[in-house]
């Protein structure tokens, strides 16, 4: 069964390349492959209920079906009832992730990276760093900010002290990880993350590997070479993927947001052009928090 070819689609946003991967395994009866056919196929839209009868496509049927209602209990009695599965656990913690349920669903990844190996650690290890990562943002920066990131780091420490030895198809996804942590603690801007991205850049072209290196030449307010990313991305080629195009253009908008601002430019029409895109994209929320903001400071003082 061949993986890396699927992990290295998926992990870097080729969501329809790492399906036709996986399609490649359909005659395997593994919960890897299903995890990966089943996340692809969401990305990609293709999928409301899954088509599966396995315990996880039952899980997953129940994640679907509570991404609609928001209750979550009928996902955690299917949750209990399948058989003991770390890609389960995965799917339970995103769950509670994408409730608003951070703190529970770091806890349900961490309680079950202990002692966790074989399929489904690695990909749990991921989405705790990545869990950790955003609860700490959604507290602020600062230290407490930090704090989240730095939990994330711990996480991953633990995680490779533990699983010193993985099998190849694994490296990304550890060098995932460890670049959320990256990013989040603004380190290694210019060394090994972002030599990872360059060299993703390099090896497999792409919209999410692209919106990498953006943001460390932003990081490192390399003006020059963020902005040939940005033309790079806005080009025929990229652009012909419509896919990721549609995936991932938000994001392009918020990074050419920063580097407007950092151009001593008014970013005004691209910060609408997001809001247009994705009114929900954190960089449009924080706008409407601290335009409200300013508007009620006006108004108290300005009367």
């Amino acid at each position: 069964m061949d993986l890396f070819a699927v992990k290295q689609q998926y992990y870097t946003g080729n969501y329809k390349e790492a399906l036709s991967r996986a399609a490649q395994n359909a005659s395997e009866s593994s919960e890897t492959v299903e995890f990966y056919r089943t996340k692809c196929q969401q990305a990609l839209g293709q999928l409301d209920v899954p088509n599966s009868a396995t315990p996880l496509g039952a899980v997953f049927t129940e994640y679907f079906a509570s991404a609609k209602g928001g209750d979550l209990s009928k996902l955690e009695k299917a949750v209990a009832e399948a058989p003991s599965s770390l890609f389960v656990v995965n799917v339970w913690a995103t769950a509670q992730a994408r409730a608003g349920e951070l703190e529970k669903a770091l806890k349900t990844c961490t309680d079950a990276l202990e002692d966790a190996t074989g399929p489904g650690a690695v990909e749990l290890a991921l989405l705790a760093v990545q869990i950790a990562v955003v609860a700490g943002q959604k507290v602020g920066s600062g230290t407490a900010g930090s704090t989240g990131s730095s939990a994330g780091a711990r996480i991953l420490q633990n995680f490779l002290a533990a699983n010193d030895e993985y099998p190849n198809e694994d490296e990304i996804v550890v060098n995932m990880a460890d670049s959320y942590v990256n990013f989040a603690l603004g380190r290694e801007t210019s060394g090994s993350n972002f030599y990872f991205y360059e060299e993703l850049c390099q090896t497999l072209p792409c919209w999410k590997s692209q919106l990498g290196l953006l943001s460390l030449h932003l990081q490192q307010q390399n003006l020059p070479e963020a902005q040939a990313v940005v033309e790079l991305l806005e080009s025929e080629f990229y652009q012909n993927q419509s896919e990721s195009a549609a995936l991932y253009t938000p994001e392009l908008l918020a990074n050419k947001v920063t580097l407007a601002a950092m151009h001593g430019e008014h970013p005004d029409a691209i910060r609408a052009e997001l809001l247009d895109v994705k009114p929900e994209h954190p960089l449009s929320e924080n706008y409407r928090v601290n335009d409200a903001k300013f508007d009620e400071i006006v108004a108290k003082y300005g009367a």
